[in-house]
């Protein structure tokens, strides 16, 4: 079964019944006569489309705002109720604007906190599967001891939070992109969610990825139109890096649209959140941690609104951290056990390094040289003090192409050449006199 033919789940079958959206019905005129605000007139079926709504329950909602002298009929553009156009009465536009003081929200219809609750525990990542074969695509090519191999399966598999640390150059960034990549599959995000009266604007097209969807619906011989309010993407991966703030975590409330955007953490729901140079943040590590005792440990978060009320959600996220400070200097020992696994990426063996320098001339079609890597240790590491990285094969490599592409001349892996890209890339030996 393809990502994009994964069929739609029952219940995000299209309410046809104001009542059936679970919405108080002020949130809906209110969003209703908003849209009719920004956009003039509007037929019942632009409105079905803007707000992600079924016919039937645009009708209800229009009814409602022309019974009260909210909204007119003021025209057609076709045959038929759904082609009717309405714009807002005077009266309308006066309370257009009482509402949107009160929020400026305005696109497709939310869903109701409790429903969005209660989706995204059906949908929860704890059951996704991750096997040792999705874990090894996901590596790639990348050159690691078996032992590691497997330790970054298991964390991957167990979808607990995961701390990776080691020194920088190792592929600890690739690695925490392949543990999110291992967890595979699609899920359904709301556009936007209710809490309490106050709108969450959740759905992010620069951070989710949408599945294209079929025409075709039906899940069988009866004709069901999918709920249109909730989006159907696959499992998030969010990435966190020395930018990340506390206010990062919270739900951000902008005083003049007066409209909420979810915090990170609540935008990868269902999938993974990545935070990468963990404890460069701008807030401490420990600060980070003690945010998210209750979150990493009771799957609940926290969030409060700018009225000062705390609101109770779902924190189904697989959290990796990603580090080149020892563990040690990030926390005690007490908050780094809310961190289920830790995982080292130590520096590569000799063996390894040959393997990874290997594979960087088979990828450029360069002739590798064991001589000449030979030399390299010799004459740039050893007697140095100078430590293996799993990227300076590939920076190395790079380096000689781009000096021989500057001299319109072939590439080529031996003891001189190394020994000038080696000149600008590590400046001199380590220890070596100025």
């Amino acid at each position: 079964m393809t990502l994009a033919s994964a069929p739609r789940p029952s219940f995000l079958s299209e309410p046809l019944t104001v009542a059936s959206l679970g919405l108080d019905r002020g949130v809906l005129l209110d969003l209703t006569m908003k849209t009719l605000f920004y956009r003039g007139r509007m037929t019942r079926s632009e409105l079905s489309e803007e707000l992600k709504l079924s016919g039937s329950v645009m009708q209800e909602v229009l009814q409602a705002l022309t019974q009260d002298g909210l909204a007119a009929v003021m025209g057609s553009e076709g045959n038929g109720p759904a082609a009717y156009m309405y714009a807002l009465t005077q009266k309308g536009l006066d309370r257009a604007e009482s509402a949107f003081a009160r929020s400026g929200y305005a696109g497709p219809a939310p869903v109701p906190l409790r429903e969005y609750v209660a989706r995204i525990n059906e949908q929860n990542v704890g059951e996704t599967t991750v096997t040792r074969e999705q874990v090894l695509r996901a590596l790639g090519g990348l050159v690691l001891a078996d032992h590691t191999v497997t330790r970054i399966g298991r964390a991957a598999a167990s979808r607990k939070s995961t701390l990776i640390h080691g020194p920088s150059g190792n592929g600890k960034t690739t690695v925490v992109r392949a543990i999110g990549a291992a967890v595979e599959g699609t899920m359904y995000i709301p556009y936007a969610i209710e809490m309490v009266g106050q709108i969450v604007h959740l759905y992010d097209p620069s951070k989710h990825r949408p599945v294209p969807e079929d025409a075709d619906h039906s899940g069988g011989l009866l004709k069901v139109r999918p709920d249109r309010r909730w989006v159907h993407i696959r499992r998030p991966m969010i990435w966190a890096g020395g930018e990340l703030t506390r206010h990062s975590l919270e739900l951000v409330y902008d005083d003049n649209t007066k409209v909420y955007e979810a915090p990170l953490q609540l935008t990868a729901n269902g999938g993974t959140l990545i935070i990468d140079d963990f404890g460069r943040q701008q807030m401490p590590a420990v600060q980070l941690l003690n945010r998210w005792i209750v979150a990493l440990e009771g799957g609940v978060d926290h969030l409060t609104l700018h009225t000062g009320q705390t609101i109770e959600v779902p924190f189904d996220v697989l959290v990796l951290f990603s580090t080149n400070l020892p563990p040690e200097r990030l926390a005690d020992e007490a908050f780094l056990r809310r961190i289920r696994y830790k995982v080292e990426l130590p520096n590569p063996t000799r063996d390894e390094y040959r393997e990874i320098f290997r594979n960087e001339c088979a990828s450029r079609g360069l002739d590798y040289s064991d001589d000449a890597v030979t030399h390299l240790f010799a004459q740039w590491y050893d007697g140095h003090n100078r430590e293996l990285r799993g990227c300076h094969p590939r920076d190395i490599v790079e380096a000689v192409v781009d000096a021989a592409e500057y001299e319109q001349g072939a590439p080529r892996i031996d003891a001189a050449s190394l020994d000038e890209a080696c000149t600008t890339y590590f400046l001199r030996p380590m220890n070596a006199p100025s």
